[in-house]
């Protein structure tokens, strides 16, 4: 089972403050950059990390890094078998740029809040399974070997917010000369982003959060399934049970009894 040693969340040190550990650490560390910071390596290299930024070092791994201005930063120290960080096959002790940096982010909460109740229930056991979504996180973010471009990360923010939208008012008639206005994109440019960010086309998802909440309203006898339908944003009922059948093998009907 994978070890808290020490984690942080939304930390401040002292401005320009330098981290310089030559031997390293006994623990993995994970380190997500929130302001400019300069990272030197063993081999004499330096890189600027700008905020967003995420590195992993593995441990007995040289440290060396400094806050340009501001120090600010969220980390955690974990002990952890070998094994299970190799067979994320994660690239350690390299700055890398996630492009679902609210993922990470959120991740890092998590475990600095179940770091803090030690009072809680089955705490070791769910910090375990936090820091396993944390290496997959980042392992799925190395795979898209993303540059650090602050042009790139204010467009996914932007797209991020109005596909949560989306998504949570599927009933609503969208489409996508709709979302191009608001992001004020091409339909070229949004098909591109969307699917570097969420790996599908944004009409795909959005039938699919349409068939999801059909599924749940067919639950309720209480409503038709014409009425579960335009309730999910199918206004052609013909339309809507052609697709729920290619997608289900099965009539609206017939998923409704078997349920």
């Amino acid at each position: 089972m994978i070890q808290i040693e020490y984690c942080g969340y939304h930390t401040h040190n002292p401005d320009r403050e330098l981290i310089y550990r030559p031997s390293g650490t006994a623990s993995y560390l994970f380190l997500l950059v929130l302001s400019p910071m300069n990272f030197h390596f063993s081999d004499h290299s330096s890189v600027h990390a700008l905020p967003g930024a995420c590195i992993l070092y593995e441990p007995g791994t040289y440290q060396h890094y400094q806050a340009e201005d501001r120090f600010f930063n969220s980390y955690v120290h974990f002990f952890s078998e070998k094994a299970i960080i190799e067979q994320y096959n994660i690239q350690l002790n390299t700055l890398f740029y996630p492009v679902n940096t609210e993922e990470i982010h959120w991740l890092l909460k998590k475990i600095y809040q179940e770091f803090l109740n030690r009072q809680l229930p089955y705490r070791e056991a769910i910090s375990d399974l936090y820091v396993h979504q944390l290496l997959i996180q980042a392992a799925r973010e190395q795979l898209q070997k993303k540059e650090p471009n602050r042009q790139y990360q204010n467009i996914y923010h932007e797209l991020l917010s109005i596909r949560g939208q989306m998504l949570n008012s599927c009933e609503q008639p969208w489409c996508i000369d709709q979302l191009c206005k608001i992001l004020n994109l091409g339909k070229s440019q949004l098909y591109k982003y969307y699917n570097a960010y969420f790996h599908c086309a944004p009409m795909d998802e959005l039938i699919q959060a349409r068939l999801q909440k059909v599924c749940f309203l067919l639950t309720n006898d209480a409503i038709t399934i014409r009425e579960a339908a335009y309730e999910s944003g199918f206004q052609n009922i013909n339309y809507f049970n052609r697709l729920f059948r290619k997608t289900f093998g099965c009539t609206p009907g017939e998923y409704r009894k078997n349920k």
